[in-house]
């Protein structure tokens, strides 16, 4: 047990410090390379990469996940899926690559031939990683991963902040990541080395299809839900406005995802021990909810009200037409929160039939909101209240069928455990509106930021603990240990 714990602790350590010091790096080339790009450049390559991202899923269909989840594979079967997987690169690579004419046609922009061309190039070095990437994760080597993100992370943004800076454009954005793509390739192969099988054998990939062809369905089912609105946005308005969009979901998504990787690992040891007791789940359940929501809330009315300091001190001024947009993508951070740890309560439920159907439903809700969006508003802003409020209907459909039809219990006690976020956000919106108010506009950017997320902090701390919200996250705190 205790080479375990000894295990996990490194783990730990090394994901973490891969997580943070990564996201730091990033931060920090972002800021630089929004300076010296326009958010044209941006929206080309976000274009390109939701099409590449969608043939993508079509390279990997789940291989990485089956061959982390199956302890049968030798090295031979190891060869022959890897055989395959240059087969299939080479195959949707191929496609990509042929395919940048016609999408170059569609969108009326000739500069999406090179970009997808180069792109087609990662498509493939992406897909012979598979093999290695995943033996990494298996083996557990997290520091050598780490290790490996964190040098190429700041080696090909240096080469990437160099590029734009002597005028590469677009370029700046799609090299580095495909020296990247190479070079990870070389790194995890160095440490785990598959070979091509000349004897090839299509029973190893029999054998993890049966896992992986559910990986697989999933992905493809979720992709359209989570790209659609980009690619409408790059056909419907312009590739500025694209830019301008990309940045703003992607900055919206950086707390989003910290948030959900501190909360969701505490699901699973608790719904496990519930199986039999659906009453009991339920009650729990909504007991999470509440401290998703308690953190959820405050974060989206802290973003809304902070949203054109954040803007400013991290890309500039250029980049002003993003701040409405953030702003609106920033209020669907408590529906998106609350409803992604679903999909585990459903697989605990035994209702895997019952979370397709939801995800079906859903996907439709997204599609359809962004359609009308399209059409009523054809605005990067209207797309973002497309988002935002299609969330809205896809929580509460979420809810309803895992309360009332899998669980067989009533909704009230999940939208009860809203009242007290709820009242915080307007506590809090209250206080911004005042601050807002008597604050002089003219102080630095970074100062205002400060200020408004040290007295944001300062509401909600009074607020849990005047509420005694404390008390729900001393629960989760004793699960985890």
């Amino acid at each position: 047990m205790s080479n375990i714990k000894q295990e996990m602790k490194k783990g730990l350590f090394w994901t973490a410090l891969d997580k943070y010091s990564g996201q730091i790096i990033g931060i920090v080339i972002s800021m630089v390379l929004a300076r010296l790009l326009t958010p044209y450049d941006y929206g080309v390559v976000a274009t390109a990469s939701v099409l590449l991202g969608f043939l993508s899923i079509f390279t990997s269909i789940g291989i990485g996940p089956a061959i982390i989840q199956r302890k049968d594979l030798v090295q031979e079967d190891l060869n022959n899926i890897f055989t395959f997987s240059i087969i299939l690169g080479l195959v949707i690579g191929g496609i990509s690559f042929i395919s940048s004419w016609v999408i170059a046609d569609f969108y009326g922009n000739p500069l999406f031939v090179p970009v997808i061309q180069i792109l087609s190039l990662g498509l493939f070095f992406g897909t012979i990683n598979i093999i290695p990437a995943a033996l990494m994760s298996k083996n557990k080597r997290f520091k050598e991963m780490a290790t490996r993100s964190l040098i190429f992370q700041v080696l090909f943004g240096v080469i990437g902040i160099i590029s734009a800076f002597l005028g590469a454009g677009v370029y700046a954005l799609v090299c580095p990541q495909i020296f990247a793509s190479l070079c990870t390739f070389l790194y995890n192969n160095y440490f785990y080395p598959v070979r091509i099988s000349y004897r090839f054998n299509i029973e190893p990939i029999r054998r993890i299809f049966s896992f992986s062809s559910f990986v697989f369905l999933s992905e493809f089912t979720n992709y359209f839900a989570r790209n659609l609105d980009k690619l409408i946005i790059g056909k419907v308005i312009s590739a500025d406005a694209l830019g301008y969009y990309e940045k703003s979901y992607r900055l919206m998504q950086m707390p989003l995802n910290n948030v959900s990787s501190v909360i969701y690992p505490v699901l699973q040891p608790i719904m496990t021990s519930l199986q039999d007791d659906m009453k009991e789940m339920a009650t729990k359940y909504a007991k999470i909810v509440a401290i998703i929501a308690s953190v959820s809330f405050p974060i989206a009315v802290i973003l809304y009200f902070t949203g054109q300091e954040i803007i400013i001190v991290m890309f500039g001024k250029a980049w002003l037409p993003a701040v409405p947009t953030f702003k609106i993508l920033a209020l669907s951070i408590p529906t998106m929160l609350i409803c992604n740890p679903n999909g585990a309560i459903f697989l605990s439920c035994n209702a895997s039939k019952q979370m397709f159907y939801v995800t079906i439903i859903n996907t439709c809700l997204t599609v359809t909101g962004f359609t009308v969006a399209a059409i009523l508003g054809g605005t990067i802003e209207s797309i973002a209240w497309g988002w935002t409020g299609t969330g809205i209907f896809a929580a509460f459909n979420s809810y309803f069928q895992l309360y009332v039809l899998v669980m067989h219990q009533p909704l009230a006690p999940v939208l009860k455990s809203l009242i007290k976020p709820v009242i915080n956000a307007c506590l809090l919106i209250v206080v911004y509106m005042l601050y807002d108010m008597l604050m002089p506009s003219s102080w630095f950017m970074i100062a205002h930021l400060i200020l408004k997320c040290i007295l944001g902090l300062i509401i909600v701390l009074s607020f849990l603990k005047c509420t005694n919200q404390f008390d729900a996250i001393v629960f989760v705190k004793s699960k985890i240990k």
